[in-house]
């Protein structure tokens, strides 16, 4: 998707600086040509005294050279405007974008610093709503960008429609509109932001077909005059990006949205320095078989922070994604995993790989590098892949798990039946295990077709010749009804919690009949 700043505005501005030198290079030249006519004037009056031919040429010289100063004296007034003109039509076109001519961050921040309300508006305060726009790269990326383009201008010309020309309208981010005007109250201006989500969400037309492009919508209340008008506007993005987040379409600026924000960015800076320092840690929740032994373990990784307790896993991990820590907190699970793997040989551990991982083209050369360091062999692991991977398959994702498989690594399929289409995708991707997610097991023995369901994926999984395991067991009866539907490995609290890594190791070295009787008290 296009930056802000088009990449037509480079030759703009070359164009504005030939335009600049060729106005500098004409203003001079007329300075010259007066300073030249003034010189000629002093030479002439020198000479006329002891020259009684040119005493009598004078007054013609003198109309002539007064003439040639009018000329130049308005052609340098000329070029001086000119220049003063072309200076601020450039710093106008720096507050504005170059693809819809609105408002830019700066100049909409600009605009709001300097805003004075029409005399007929008591209101003291103002609203700020900024408007972010769905799938606006999508459609750049598919339609191509002078397709988007108009479709950004035909967005752009509904909210300055729809707010008039005292409502400063700009764009202040690749998809996100931003307006300010006064407003009276958080009702009024909920009924506003219902009305520019249906306005937006109208189709537009396009060369290759009707687009949709859902808006949400965050507002901050904000004192006239606003002092720190940049602070203001992050303030209606966070606002935004809360509506997004709860998918309601809007939302209002709180304190408790500030104070979020700044506790996710110290969450950052202590989880990156968690990482260098090794103090993330790794458990592992065991996994049986028909038999009820110990025949492998998912690594889970923990986050135990010195000060504020246990941070789970659904807090840290996305964190880091949006950080860019994804690679990292990945490798990281990885080298942990190989090093413990080395305490029981002949245990299958399975590690969870995320998207951000598969994308990357080092990904394989990273795990080749942790295997020769701790001396495993790939055919001890599985990794486990969301459905979502599978969904959004590049040619780079496909290709490490190929090579995944070649080097002897397993694949499974984490939340299996949760997600889109589960069953094409085992015919179409190398997939080794299914996991059969909680909401399937949690039913079993309360619901009459919950049985059914695990039958249904127990036979498919045998017709394939994959392996299956259910997750989330808790209870002795639900893992009677998967064993007798034909699901034979089985992994959750029932079987274990997650377990420190010499847990694991007295687990393994426990008789396997203490461990039976162990499960079913």
């Amino acid at each position: 998707m296009k930056r802000p700043a088009s990449p037509g505005a480079l030759p703009a501005a070359a164009r504005a600086t030939a335009r600049s030198l060729a106005e500098h290079t004409t203003s001079a030249l007329t300075a010259v040509a007066l300073v030249t006519l003034v010189s000629i004037v002093g030479f002439l009056l020198t000479h006329a005294a002891s020259s009684p031919a040119l005493a009598s040429a004078m007054p013609a010289i003198y109309a002539g050279l007064f003439a040639s100063s009018l000329v130049l004296v308005r052609q340098w007034k000329k070029d001086w405007n000119a220049r003063r003109a072309g200076q601020a039509g450039a710093a106008h076109m720096a507050f504005r974008d170059p693809v819809t001519q609105l408002l830019n961050a700066d100049g909409f921040a600009d605009a709001l610093a300097h805003y004075a309300p029409p005399s007929d508006h008591a209101e003291e305060s103002l609203a700020i709503l900024c408007v972010s726009l769905g799938r606006l790269k999508d459609i750049y990326d598919r339609l191509g960008e002078s397709c988007g383009d108009e479709v950004l201008r035909d967005l752009s010309a509904r909210l300055v429609s729809a707010f008039g020309d005292d409502a400063p309208v700009g764009r202040i981010g690749e998809d996100m509109l931003a307006v300010f005007h006064p407003a009276s109250s958080g009702i009024k201006l909920a009924l506003v932001g219902g009305q520019i989500n249906r306005l937006m969400d109208l189709p537009v037309a396009t060369p290759g077909g009707d687009v949709i492009v859902p808006s949400t919508i965050g507002v901050n209340f904000v004192e006239m005059p606003v002092a720190t008008p940049r602070d203001a506007i992050r303030q209606a993005r966070l606002a935004n990006s809360a509506a997004r987040t709860s998918g309601s379409g809007l939302a209002f600026f709180e304190a408790s949205l500030d104070h979020a924000q700044r506790l996710q960015l110290d969450l950052e800076i202590e989880l990156r320095q968690a990482l260098q320092a090794g103090e993330l840690q790794m458990v592992y929740q065991p996994q049986i078989n028909e038999t009820g032994a110990t025949i492998g373990v998912e690594a889970l990784m923990r986050w135990p922070h010195p000060t504020r307790g246990q941070i789970p896993p659904a807090v840290f991990v996305p964190m880091a994604e949006a950080a860019g820590l994804g690679e990292a907190l990945g490798r990281y699970a990885i080298d942990r995993s190989f090093a413990d793997s080395t305490l029981w040989p002949g245990l299958k551990i399975a590690i969870n790989v995320s998207p951000v991982q598969l994308r990357s083209p080092t990904f394989i050369a990273t795990v080749k590098t942790l295997l020769a360091r701790h001396g495993v062999k790939a055919n001890g692991f599985e990794f486990e892949i969301t459905e979502g991977v599978l969904l959004d398959a590049d040619a780079t994702v496909l290709g490490n798990l190929e090579q995944l498989r070649r080097m002897g690594f397993q694949i499974a399929l984490d939340d299996f039946g949760t997600g889109y289409s589960s069953l094409s995708y085992l015919g179409r991707f190398p997939v080794d295990k299914i996991k059969i997610d909680r909401a399937f097991v949690t039913p079993l023995g309360l619901r009459s077709d919950a049985s059914s369901i695990i039958r249904a994926i127990s036979d498919l999984s045998e017709a394939i010749g994959v392996k299956v395991l259910a997750e989330g067991v808790e209870t002795r009866s639900q893992l009677d009804i998967l064993r007798a539907e034909g699901c034979n490995q089985a992994q959750g609290y029932l079987i274990g919690r997650p377990m420190q890594p010499d847990q694991i190791t007295d687990l393994i070295k426990a008789p396997a009949s203490d461990a039976r009787n162990e499960r079913a008290a």
